[in-house]
């Protein structure tokens, strides 16, 4: 994974912790709920790994918010080129 992409994977997990945390949901119970295991739920949010689409939609679905919604708090920058 590039610079950039690391930068986006960690700022990324920390929106969906924060996302959830403030919800008042659990790392296990998120994770069970949605199908996830908890440490799947854990490497997302501490941006240790990059996020399958379809586990983005599971985050979604059960914060319930809309995808579009998570994907504009990360400020990507389209014009870097690596």
């Amino acid at each position: 994974m590039e610079q950039y992409d690391k930068m986006l994977t960690k700022k990324l997990g920390r929106y969906l912790k924060t996302l959830r945390e403030s919800k008042g949901v659990s790392l296990n119970t998120f994770a069970y709920e949605n199908d996830l295991t908890t440490a799947t739920v854990s490497r997302i949010e501490n941006g240790l790994v990059d996020t399958k689409f379809c586990t983005l939609i599971k985050y979604a679905r059960g914060l319930q918010i809309p995808l579009d919604s998570i994907l504009s708090q990360l400020e990507i920058d389209y014009s870097i080129q690596e």
